[in-house]
């Protein structure tokens, strides 16, 4: 396996390419310093000269440690020099004679401006050919600076390939497994190569027993393929296995002076005949039955030969959340879950566990039972209890299945219920309230609770609750009041606040006299008058000053006062008497004269007064009284 690596290095000498301007290139590794002198083909030998860098000398002590020779003069003396350089590194391999043979042909016939870029950069060819240097008489842990001039040119012209230190760096170059297989007899592993480094001579592989036995070279076969796009590949093959064994393999690449590279990804993988691998699962199906309060998990394999079980599991989702649920044996074909609850979508995956290794995670299929439980027994202690806010439901659970919960409810008696909340699950506290604000103002309701269980099936409703109705926290202010004076009576009179507050029932009037302290009721309207906005007054006293306030009254006591609280009547006078009169006979009637000292006492109070009077006879006396009138002047007749 090892040729082929060779083989496509040198097949690279086929191809000619155009002169490529270089300088030479020093790279270092555990197993020495490789000097690239980066020339002609057909050029001139060259002395290479070493300088350990770190010592305290009074000047630059550069050694000289290789003097290249001349190209090889025949395929058979650069056989002979591949043979001695093969001893000089392990990366190196003895030559293919024929191989070498066409390689030398087109050496001799390669154009002297061709460069070293069409001969690859093997250092065991480079060598060979003159192109380059190997030196293995370093020291690890140290520094060296290199020089190289043409043999036949002046001192002083050197070309400096830089400063190298040794051991060199790691490789920069990974491997990914991208494919694998085993047939009882040989393991095959594929790895792609990234950032794929020029001296890269090969790999070690390294092997253990899972379970067993630690990681330990097995002297695996490698070797490297071209794939599309300029990538490359590193082919492993290990015959030394045994059949029915468990494998686990790591590989370091490793360039032509010792480095590696970190190590590539733990492939693990069983060494079995074809027929003795995993079955193949032919297709996964599930069905609801009812009757056995489940979902049934079927499945078709290829073969149950070296099976151990079928692990069934589930999640609630697509993506994530899979738990293992059962175990069947070899020969089963179902599985019934009847850890499951009516219309519940369900995802089922199977996964194989055979006699050396366990199958990945099979396709995903869907399942649900279906809806077939009646639900039989109402929710229970339904209870209510009101506040100034809120109405708060609670009630005893109805059975073992029950999914949750929905509340009804209908205005007054004669509607049908309806459902009111959304659902509420039976897992949390039975309790459900219901803001006053969201109620109608006035209106009774009925309420009840409905329990619907894991089939989706509704059961029957509970006892029904009743509750009171929510009236507002005011009435309507009466407004405007006004008194209108009358004969012998106070009509007080207002705007009818019904037609903005429909919740007032009616209106009460309280009075109070000039010398009580407080007001009393003296009418409230009843349901037949109820649209009246006045109110006369008959039971008013002559000379007494009252005070009226209306108020509006609704359900519940709930009143409201009027705006203003305060209004005075006229004042009202009784008869008066006169002391002093006297009367005549004219011969035509009687002539009564008196004097009023009352008038001209009170003359600024009566001021707007009239009076009326009449005289009254009784043998064998006259009396005179007084009336309120609204005649202009008085007029007196005897």
């Amino acid at each position: 396996m090892k040729n082929i690596l060779y083989k496509a290095l040198i097949m690279i000498c086929l191809y000619p390419v155009a002169l490529q301007a270089q300088k030479p290139q020093a790279a270092a590794g555990p197993y020495g310093v490789f000097i690239q002198i980066d020339k002609l083909l057909h050029g001139p030998q060259y002395v290479v000269e070493r300088l350990e860098t770190g010592k305290a000398t009074s000047k630059p002590d550069w050694q000289p440690v290789c003097t290249t020779d001349k190209g090889p003069i025949s395929a058979r003396d650069l056989v002979a020099r591949l043979t001695l350089l093969s001893a000089k590194n392990s990366m190196y391999e003895i030559p293919d004679d024929s191989l070498t043979a066409l390689l030398y042909t087109r050496y001799r016939n390669a154009s002297h401006v061709d460069s070293l870029g069409a001969y690859g950069e093997n250092p065991q060819y480079l060598e060979a050919l003159g192109l380059g240097f190997l030196d293995t008489d370093v020291l690890q842990g140290k520094r060296y600076d290199y020089r190289v001039r043409a043999l036949e040119s002046r001192e002083g012209v050197f070309y400096n390939p830089g400063t190298v230190s040794v051991p060199g760096s790691k490789l920069a170059t990974t491997a990914m497994a991208v494919s694998q297989n085993a047939n009882g007899q040989v393991v095959n592993i594929q790895y792609l190569l990234k950032k794929p480094n020029p001296y890269i001579a090969g790999a070690r592989v390294l092997r253990a027993t899972y379970g067993q036995t630690d990681f330990a070279e097995c002297g695996a076969e490698w070797g490297f393929r071209k794939g599309k796009k300029d990538s490359l590949f590193l082919v492993v093959t290990d015959p030394n296995v045994r059949r029915k064994m468990l494998y686990s393999y790591v590989v370091y690449l490793k360039d032509f002076l010792g480095n590696e590279s970190g190590a590539a990804d733990t492939v693990t993988i069983a060494n079995l005949r074809p027929q003795e691998q995993i079955p193949v699962i032919h297709y996964i199906n599930t069905v609801s039955h009812e009757a056995e309060n489940a979902i049934a998990v079927s499945w078709q394999l290829s073969s149950t030969k070296d099976l151990r079980s079928v692990e069934i599991w589930r999640s609630e989702k697509f993506d994530v959340g899979f738990q293992k649920i059962g175990i069947a044996t070899p020969n089963d074909t179902v599985y019934y879950d009847n850890r499951v609850e009516p219309v519940q979508g369900y995802y089922y995956q199977i996964r194989l566990n055979g006699t050396y290794e366990t199958s990945g995670e099979s396709v995903k299929v869907s399942g649900m039972l279906k809806a077939s439980r009646p639900a039989l027994i109402p929710p229970t202690h339904f209870q209510l209890k009101t506040s100034s806010d809120t109405l708060t439901f609670r009630w005893q659970p109805a059975d073992f299945d029950t999914h949750g919960y929905y509340i009804y409810f209908a205005a007054g008696q004669t509607d049908s219920l309806q459902r009111y909340s959304d659902i509420i699950l039976a897992g949390k506290e039975l309790k459900y309230q219901v803001p006053a604000k969201k109620l109608a103002l006035g209106t009774g309701y009925r309420w009840a609770v409905v329990a619907v269980n894991t089939s989706y099936n509704m059961g029957p409703m509970s006892e029904i609750l009743y509750s009171q109705p929510r009236f507002p926290e005011r009435l309507a202010t009466p407004i405007n009041p006004e008194m209108i004076p009358q004969n012998d009576r106070a009509l007080l009179v207002w705007e009818n606040m019904r037609s903005i507050d429909p919740y007032i029932l009616g209106y009460i009037i309280e009075r109070k006299a000039a010398n009580e302290k407080a007001f009393k009721a003296i009418y409230r309207q009843k349901d037949e008058d109820n649209n009246r906005n006045n109110f006369a007054d008959s039971t008013v006293k002559q000379g007494v000053r009252y005070t009226y306030r209306i108020k509006a009254y609704g359900l519940n006591e709930m009143c409201s006062f009027s705006q203003k609280p305060a209004l005075h009547s006229a004042p009202c006078y009784g008869p008066m008497w006169f002391r002093t009169s006297k009367w005549t006979c004219p011969g035509t009637g009687f002539l009564l004269r008196w004097k009023c000292l009352w008038l001209s006492a009170k003359k600024t109070v009566l001021a707007s007064v009239l009076l009326r009077f009449q005289v009254i006879y009784l043998a064998p006396h006259f009396r005179i009284r007084t009336k309120p009138c609204r005649k202009t002047g008085p007029t007196f007749t005897g």
